[in-house]
């Protein structure tokens, strides 16, 4: 994994990057841990934008981590300088969240509607029971919940503007065109009981330097349970050779 010397983690909605920790702990060399609730990102009004942002940050020829929403801010990243994204890998990530005509395979409108007035009500309640969603499922569940638990306890960030523009992002971003065409090798890793993102790479034509990997008994997030497991397949990603022509 020498050419790789640096890895750019993007965490989620409502969430920070740090909970991937057991997945890049191993990581031999320079980690940059990236929330979406960060200064400098807070204002973005898209994944897109949010990507410009971290290519002026991070130039350098480096892997892109995205987990979940952090998941489209790299793969935007990817086609806007795939010079400086060698690579990406995206874990419980999806070209667009929100089902559609042109993309049945996403959150049902009707759901997302409810979710979005959740959060609309009551910010907290939305947040802790998205938490429970992200382990939902899970095989290992009661241990991932007392895990979680200090994560939670940190509440909203201040302002929770930034949460409220994930929400939009959730509900109007779509990069079908983006994840079918995405010009660098990428690794699409999900949990086989994922309850927050649906089932979605089988739907899709995808180059054939891109692969999908399903870890089997995890749920949305990882925690110390399927962190191995997750890295172990972003290692052989990593250490696999790919021809693509940029």
């Amino acid at each position: 994994m020498a050419r790789f010397s640096s890895l750019v983690v993007i965490g989620g909605w409502g969430v920070q990057a740090a909970m991937l920790e057991p997945v890049y702990r191993h990581w031999q060399g320079a980690v940059e841990v990236v929330s979406l609730t960060d200064d400098g990102l807070s204002s973005c009004d898209s994944p897109a934008h949010a990507a410009a942002i971290l290519l002026q940050r991070y130039p350098q020829p480096s892997v892109w981590l995205g987990w979940s929403l952090g998941a489209q801010v790299a793969m935007a990243a990817a086609r806007a300088n795939p010079h400086s994204v060698n690579k990406v890998v995206t874990l419980g990530g999806f070209p667009q969240f929100v089902a559609s005509k042109n993309w049945p395979w996403g959150v049902s409108t009707a759901i997302f509607r409810r979710f979005e007035r959740y959060f609309e009500r009551q910010p907290q309640a939305c947040r802790a029971s998205f938490f429970a969603q992200m382990i939902a499922g899970s095989e290992h569940q009661a241990a991932l919940a007392r895990a979680i638990k200090p994560w939670l306890k940190q509440g909203l960030p201040e302002p929770i503007d930034p949460l409220a523009k994930g929400v939009r992002w959730l509900r109007d971003c779509s990069q079908l065109c983006a994840w079918q065409q995405c010009p660098v090798p990428t690794l699409h890793v999900r949990g086989s009981c994922d309850a927050v993102v649906p089932p979605w790479a089988q739907h899709m034509v995808m180059p054939a330097y891109n692969r999908a990997v399903t870890i089997d008994g995890m749920g949305h997030w990882p925690g110390e349970y399927y962190g191995p497991e997750c890295w172990q397949a972003i290692h052989d990603f990593l250490t696999s050779s790919h021809d693509v022509c940029h």
